[in-house]
């Protein structure tokens, strides 16, 4: 939570779409903070037990937590 606050120190919600995006950047920096708990588990582990405690505190997305970006591109998932 320390590193996500240094980053945006004021976190708050924000309209879906283009603006509320994470940058690879973002998700490397998810990665290699927490890789010695992600090990080779998939994204359900990284979700339940990385992401829902990091925003629950603030009831806020991933994106809107570490700062949304505004994106060109988007890649969802199928879960």
């Amino acid at each position: 939570r320390t590193k996500v606050s240094n980053q945006n120190p004021r976190p708050r919600p924000c309209q879906r779409g283009p603006g509320r995006a994470v940058s690879m950047g973002d998700v490397w920096d998810l990665f290699e903070f927490f890789q010695d708990f992600i090990l080779d588990r998939d994204m359900y582990y990284v979700a339940s037990n990385i992401v829902t405690p990091l925003t629950e505190r603030s009831q806020l997305s991933y994106a809107e937590l570490v700062g949304p970006k505004r994106v060109e591109w988007f890649v969802s998932h199928y879960w």
